[in-house]
Order: C-alpha cells, then sequence, then structure tokens
C-alpha cells in the first residue's frame, strides 16, 4: 500500500473510481492486510460520486461490496453504520466459519443483527454481552469471515456523521488487522471538530497501509456540461466562479439558474429535493441551534452573536453552546473579524430561512426591524425586514421601502417593485408612493424587471406633465418608448418622442436635449435611415457623470459609424471606451445602454472581438442584477455577432439565452424574435463544418496562426489576468486590481498555462506581447501602461 499522509500533506488528487482502483491494486491483486482508503474534501465536493465510483470498479474486478451511509440522527445507535453495511451479508452467512468461539461471538452480535439474534445463546465470557471490545473482537472475526477470496470492500459514507462505536471498531480493525483481503472506504469531511475521528484516521495513517485522497474538481469542460444550455457563457462563468468549482453547489446553481441570494439578501424557495438534500446537514441541530441559525439566516451578513442572541430569543450561555454547534457541523464559518459570522455557502442560508415557519419569520423580522431602527444602517437593510413583518405601519415606514427601491433599482428591480408595492399599501392614508417621482421610480422598475405593459400603464399619467415636472415627463416618455419597442410597438414609440420634442420648447434645455437622445437611441434600435434629430446631434454635457457619458458618446459613436462617419465614429468611441471601462465594476449597470451601443459601434467599424467583449460585460452586469428587460438584448446582438464571426457553438448558447430571457418579459414580440434567432442559430450550428467563418463587412483580416487560436481559448477574465501578467504584475497585484482572492488569480493562471500551452509567466507574457503587435488583444481587454 502507498504510505499514508499525515494531515499535514496535501492529499493526491484522483479523478474517478479506476484511477483510486489501480492505486489500490484492486485489479493486480488482493491486499494481504486490512486497508482504509479515506475520501476527504468539502461539503458536496464529489466524495459520495468518487467512493460510488470506487464500488463499481471494485465490482468489476470482483470484489464483494457493502456500503453504508452515516447521518445525524443515528448518531445513537451502536455500531450502526457496521452493521448496516454488513447486514445483507450476515443474512446469508454461515456461522460454522467463525470458528471455535462462533458461540460467543454470536451472543454478542445477536443484539445488532436479527439474522443472528434467533440462534444465538447467551456469552459464556464472564464479560457483559454489551461490552464494547468484546463486541468489537466479534465483528472483527465477523469482518474476516466474511470476506471472499476476491476481497472485501466495506464503503462507508459521511463517516463524519458516524457513532462513536462506529469508530471504535474502525479503530480496533486497524489495531487488530484482520487476516483477509478486506478494504475499508469511508468518505468524510476534514472537520476540526472531529477530534475521535481525526484521531482514529492519523493513527491509521501513522501505521501505514492507508491512503488518503479527494476528488479532482470538474475540468472546466466538465463543469460547463453540468450547466442549461441557455445560460450565456458569461453567466456559466459567474456559476464556476462562485461555486468554486464544487460539483454539488454547480449542479445546484445550474437548476436554479443563478447564485441564490447573489444580489439579494432572499431568493425564491429552494425546489422540494433540493431543500431536503440540503436540509441533511441540519438534522443533528438541538433545538437552540435550530433557533440560532433560522435567525441567522433572517439578518444581514456578516451577522454578530448580540444579534443573534435578540432574534433567536435565548440567552447568552445557550447561544455560545449552538454558535459550537453550528461552527462545527461547518453551516456558519467565522468572517475576517472573530466576532462576524456567515453561512458556509449560500444554498445553507436559503435552507435555514425556508425552514422556519411564517410565524415565527414575522417575529422575526420585526425583530431586525428593531434592532436596525437603533442605529446606522442603509435604508435596504431595514426594507427587507419591513416588507416581510411591516413592523413600522406608517408613512415613515413606506418611506424607508420607497428610499430603499431608488438605491436597488438598478441592482435589483424585482425586490424594488416588491418594496413600492408594499410602501403604497402602507402608506395608502398619507399617499405616500404615489407621488410623480414615486411613481416614475414605479415605472423604471416594472420596465427593467420585464413587466413593460404594466410599466406604460403606471407612467402613462406621467406623460402628461404639470408645472415643474418637465424631467418627469421626459423620463417617462423615455421609458414608455422603451417599453414599446420591446413590446414590438415602435410606431407608438416614436409618435410619443415626436410629440415630447415638439412640446419641449418650454422645456430646459437639459429636457430638450435628454429627449433628443432618446429619439437618437429609437431611431438606432429602429435602424431609421434618418438618425439625425431635428436640431443635429445633441451635447453631451461635459458635467454629467463618466457613465452618462459614456452612454451618450457611445450612442453618437453608433450613430456616426452606421452613417459612414468613421472619424466621428473612432473618436466617439475611443472615449466612450475610455469613460465605461473607468467606471467602477458597481455602477455601470445605469448606464447599461453605453455597452450595447459601443458594441454596435466597435462591430461596425470591423472590431467584432472588442464588440463582443462589451456586449459579454453587458450580458453579466444584466443577468447578475436579473435587469429582465435587458438580458434578451444583449443576448440576441451577442449571438447575431458570432454567427457573423462563424462561432456557431457560442451563436447557438446565446440565442437560447435570449430566448430564456425573453420568455421572463410580458413580451410575445421579444420571445417570438428570439426563437426566431434560435431557430436559425441551431440550424446553422448544425450544418456548417466546424471552423468555417463568416466575415463581417468591413472587418478587420486578423492574422491566422497559434497566437490568435491560444487567445480565442481565454475567457474574458483570463485574457485580463494574462495581459496584467505580461505587464510584469505579480499575483498580488492582479488579485487587488481585478478585485479577485490570492488563490483565485492561481486557479485563473492554471488554466491560461494549460490553454496557451506553457510553462512560465514570461511565455505569457511572449504571447500576449506577441497578440499585441498583430491588434489581437480586442474584446475590451486594455493592454496596461
Amino acid at each position: 500500500m502507498p504510505q499514508g499522509h499525515t494531515d499535514d500533506s496535501p492529499p493526491p488528487v484522483v479523478r474517478g473510481g479506476e484511477d483510486l482502483g489501480a492505486r489500490l491494486g484492486l485489479g493486480a491483486g488482493t491486499p494481504g492486510t486490512a486497508s482504509v482508503v479515506e475520501i476527504v474534501g468539502g461539503r458536496w465536493s464529489g466524495k459520495t460520486t468518487l467512493l460510488a465510483d470506487l464500488t463499481r470498479t471494485a465490482q468489476s474486478h470482483g470484489w464483494t461490496v457493502a456500503s453504508a451511509t452515516a447521518a445525524p440522527g443515528r448518531r445513537d445507535t451502536p455500531f450502526g453504520l457496521f452493521v448496516d453495511a454488513l447486514d445483507a451479508l450476515v443474512e446469508r452467512f454461515d456461522p460454522d466459519r467463525l470458528g471455535g468461539r462462533a458461540p460467543d461471538h454470536l451472543a454478542r452480535l445477536a443484539p445488532y443483527f436479527p439474522a443472528v439474534a434467533a440462534t444465538a445463546a447467551p456469552p459464556a465470557g464472564p464479560a457483559a454481552p454489551g461490552d464494547p471490545y468484546y463486541v468489537c473482537r466479534a465483528l472483527r472475526a465477523l469482518v474476516e469471515a466474511l470476506a471472499p477470496e476476491g476481497g472485501l470492500l466495506i464503503a462507508l459514507d459521511d463517516l463524519h456523521w458516524a457513532d462513536q462505536e462506529s469508530l471504535r471498531l474502525l479503530d480496533h480493525l486497524v489495531e487488530h488487522p484482520v487476516q483477509a483481503p478486506v478494504v475499508v472506504a469511508v468518505a468524510r469531511r476534514q472537520r476540526r471538530a472531529d477530534g475521535t475521528l481525526n484521531g482514529v484516521l492519523s493513527r491509521c495513517a501513522a501505521r501505514g497501509g492507508s491512503l488518503r485522497v479527494r476528488p479532482a474538481e470538474p475540468t472546466e469542460e466538465e463543469a460547463i456540461a453540468l450547466l442549461p444550455a441557455d445560460l450565456s457563457r458569461v453567466h456559466c462563468e459567474t456559476l464556476l466562479t462562485e461555486s468554486g468549482r464544487n460539483p454539488g453547489l454547480l449542479r445546484a446553481f445550474a437548476g436554479l439558474g443563478r447564485v441564490p441570494g447573489h444580489t439579494d439578501a432572499w431568493s425564491r424557495p429552494l425546489p422540494p429535493d433540493l431543500l431536503a438534500h440540503t436540509l441533511r446537514d441540519f438534522r443533528a441541530l438541538s433545538p437552540e441551534a435550530w433557533k440560532v441559525v433560522r435567525a441567522a439566516a433572517v439578518l444581514h451578513e456578516p451577522f454578530e452573536p448580540a444579534d443573534l442572541k435578540e432574534v433567536a430569543q435565548i440567552d447568552e450561555t445557550a447561544l455560545w453552546a449552538a454558535l459550537d454547534e453550528l461552527i462545527g457541523e461547518e453551516l456558519l464559518r467565522p468572517g475576517e473579524r472573530p466576532w462576524q459570522l456567515g453561512f458556509d455557502n449560500p444554498l445553507l442560508r436559503v435552507a435555514a430561512y425556508q425552514s422556519a415557519g411564517p410565524g415565527w419569520l414575522l417575529g422575526a423580522h420585526a425583530q431586525a426591524a428593531g434592532l436596525l431602527s437603533g442605529r446606522e444602517h442603509r435604508p435596504e437593510d431595514l426594507a427587507h425586514h419591513l416588507e416581510r413583518s411591516a413592523a413600522i405601519r406608517d408613512v415613515s415606514g413606506a418611506r424607508v421601502l420607497l428610499d430603499a427601491a431608488a438605491r436597488r433599482l438598478w441592482q435589483a428591480p424585482a425586490q424594488a417593485v416588491s418594496w413600492i408595492r408594499t410602501a403604497m399599501t402602507l402608506g395608502m392614508e398619507t399617499e405616500a408612493g404615489t407621488g410623480p417621482r414615486d411613481r416614475l421610480l414605479f415605472g423604471k422598475a416594472l420596465a427593467l424587471a420585464g413587466r413593460l405593459s404594466e410599466s406604460l400603464t403606471v407612467l402613462a399619467p406621467l406623460t402628461r406633465g404639470g408645472p415643474g415636472e418637465h424631467g418627469i415627463r421626459a423620463e417617462a416618455v423615455e421609458w414608455r418608448a422603451l417599453a414599446h419597442r420591446l413590446l414590438g410597438r415602435p410606431d407608438r414609440a416614436e409618435a410619443e418622442l415626436a410629440a415630447a420634442l415638439r412640446d419641449a420648447g418650454g422645456d430646459t434645455a437639459a429636457t430638450g436635449d435628454a429627449l433628443r437622445h432618446a429619439w437618437l437611441e429609437h431611431a438606432l434600435h429602429t435602424r431609421r435611415a434618418d438618425v439625425d434629430v431635428p436640431a443635429g446631434h445633441p451635447p453631451v454635457p461635459a458635467d454629467a457623470p463618466r457613465a452618462v457619458r459614456g452612454r451618450l458618446l457611445a450612442q453618437l459613436a453608433a450613430a456616426a459609424a452606421r452613417g459612414g462617419m468613421t472619424e466621428a465614429a473612432e473618436r466617439h468611441a475611443a472615449t466612450a471606451r475610455q469613460l465605461l471601462e473607468s467606471v467602477p465594476a458597481t455602477e455601470p449597470a445605469e448606464q447599461l445602454d453605453g455597452l450595447y451601443w459601443l458594441g454596435a459601434a466597435e462591430a461596425t467599424l470591423g472590431r467584432p472581438g472588442a464588440a463582443c467583449g462589451h456586449y459579454e460585460r453587458g450580458l453579466r452586469i444584466a443577468e447578475t442584477y436579473r435587469l429582465v428587460g435587458k438580458v434578451p438584448l444583449f443576448a440576441m446582438a451577442l449571438s447575431a455577432l458570432q454567427q457573423h464571426t462563424g462561432d456557431l457553438v457560442g451563436a447557438a448558447r446565446h440565442a437560447a439565452c435570449a430566448e430564456a430571457g425573453a420568455s421572463a418579459t410580458d413580451s410575445a414580440f421579444l420571445l417570438a424574435q428570439a426563437a426566431r434567432l434560435r431557430q436559425e442559430t441551431a440550424g446553422a450550428a448544425a450544418g456548417r463544418a466546424p471552423g468555417a467563418a463568416v466575415s463581417l463587412p468591413g472587418q478587420r483580416s486578423r492574422p491566422a496562426g497559434g497566437t490568435a487560436v491560444a487567445l480565442d481559448e481565454l475567457s474574458r477574465r483570463e485574457r485580463e489576468v494574462a495581459v496584467l501578467v505580461s505587464a510584469g504584475r505579480t499575483n498580488q497585484q492582479i488579485a487587488r486590481e481585478l478585485e479577485l482572492s490570492h488563490k483565485t488569480v492561481e486557479t485563473y493562471l492554471g488554466r491560461i498555462f494549460q490553454k496557451l500551452r506553457v510553462q512560465s509567466r514570461a511565455e505569457v507574457a511572449a504571447t500576449v506581447g506577441r497578440a499585441d503587435r498583430l491588434g489581437l488583444i480586442d474584446g475590451g481587454v486594455a493592454m496596461p501602461s
């Protein structure tokens, strides 16, 4: 057997049962002494899959397999894990194979195996029948007698939940190896709280004759295969990153289509099967630990013990004991500061919240709202609790909800819609939520959430305007034009914009410019030939925020490129690119259309790689923040561009993504457009030979060769890391610049080495340098100075 691994050395990685079976020599002969195979890993990391794969491999080599799974609820059943594994074999067992001590052994096994109890006599020895030491001896003799010539594999899953007597038996088998071909394979988490288990397996490793391994994380291809075909490539990358490529988390995120709670504190309920699977980890909890973990699910992360105590309504002694349980079971984990805690992963949080009763949640949210009311807080933090408890039933509570909706409009529009509705209910008697600005906010939130028809209804009264409301009227017209276009009514959008422009004579210059920009955007969307507005292209305010200027300049770049004014298009596009790329990652959602028009301008100017980069960035933002009305536009633009450039697989994926996004809106027109594109791209992908490409009119010819192919294999994030490596940045500097962890940068670097087929950072730099000289660094990835 290979040398055992200590806790300090990283276990080797195995990719499947055949790999592990080869390490054990299952096909080349059977081991002569008892052996232990230890499969370790985190929650849902593939331990059970690897153990099951090993059992199939063993059976294919003629081994007999006995298997069982430990569970938190059976920790009080002595020797329960081994009894479950061996029971079926004992039913067909000949007691004479136990030899001269058979009567005594059978007497000690009788309380545990029904097949033995019928014929066993009381033990002859002086010790009590249930003495653990003598029971271990009897079970060891039984294991030795059960082992056939071909070998016996005892597979024990979730060993971290095993009863203490089963662990005692495992220790006994290591201390007194059976003289038969027996292998005990266990799968377990490495947890500091499992002192007895860690001691047993450490002693086993120290004696030799054991093998500790961990399951390999899925490759990028295997991980992508777990995800639905209608998720965009950038969304797939997000799920891969957020799951850490943990197979269980990745499958769950794939089924949900998103990371639960990624942009919001609460999410839709988990499906029953996923909820039941996730709650397995909660079964061993005491009543006090249940209260604390549910209180944690109500609060925002990170949370502190003092707040848990108040929401759970328990005393301090019970709180500390409950936290010991929850941290020991790895449901909660300490944060950067020791007094702050968080859930180990988002599924656990949602499951804990969903397991609580509605009455308890009403009280818990009211308690949390009271805590926040007495301290500094963000409106959206308090809004979550107000909505679920209506703890403040007056205009002040309604105002908090409306302020929170305004702050979260572009990060969680569906949540904003819910908060505004609650505010309107709370403020009926005081007319809170019915003013022009609140109605405008409501209409925008509905449009972003894909509720286009309702948005038109809410915004309609605002288009008539009133004294001092010219800006509100212009915004309402602009958003109604968007809703009309997405519903397939461009003529109605054009009529309302034209009427607003005619009436803008008495409005401020800023209002008139805003309407002219809205007209220009409408002309671009509808591909009108007369993209000029009556007074020419509207000016871009010099004092506007960077993201706003970037959006307006991107529109002008797209208009100039479409009109053949290449010089002006290049100038506007360069400035827009610089502005939009300098905006922090948390800000560009509100000016998302800037990325759309910048992509359109780049594509028309013959830079499809750069255009795809802008479309991908916009799609990532729209999907991350659930901007339902924006997702189909970016996905369809990206699909059409990829179809032109020959990336037929990408085109088909993003067309399916567009159709899925359109189905989340109430626009039959948008859904029909996306469905037609999906059918077209699916047919093209099936009918075109792999590698065949179609060039865009005016597209810059790109040099062929290994550099182009290699860089095209990198994801956008991988290209960003590669470019920074080529600029001499260290991993720590890259992590700070891209706001990633050091470990994540190392992971990206490993993938880059593999895809570029290089062995060093210098080779990465050389490859990127060649690409830059050839003009292949695009896709929105800029070379650093």
